[in-house]
C-alpha cells in the first residue's frame, strides 16, 4: 500500500514511470514527487491537519492573567486615593 510521505493518504496516482523512475501525485494534497510511504500492513488513517482559515487561539498563562489583574486593581486604587 502506498502513502502519500505529506498527508498519508492512500489517493496516489502514477504520473510519470520507466527508465527514469516512478513519480506520484497526492490526490488529497497535492503532492508530487518519486517518494512514497509503502508498507505491507495497514496504516492507521491520516491525522487531519487544521485549515489555515482557522483562528488559532493563544493561550494566556493564569500567572500573566494574575499580574494584569492586579495591576488593574493597583491603578484604580491610586486613582481612588489621587482623585479626593
Amino acid at each position: 500500500m502506498l502513502r502519500c510521505p505529506q498527508c498519508g493518504s492512500t489517493d496516489l496516482y502514477t504520473m510519470i514511470g520507466g527508465y527514469g523512475g516512478f513519480r506520484y501525485r497526492c490526490k488529497q494534497c497535492g503532492y508530487i514527487g518519486s517518494f512514497v510511504l509503502e508498507s505491507d500492513e495497514e496504516l492507521p488513517s491520516p491525522v487531519t491537519r487544521p485549515k489555515e482559515s482557522e483562528e488559532k487561539k493563544i493561550a494566556v498563562p493564569l500567572w500573566l492573567k494574575i499580574v494584569v489583574a492586579l495591576l488593574v486593581l493597583y491603578m484604580l486604587l491610586y486613582l481612588l486615593i489621587l482623585i479626593p
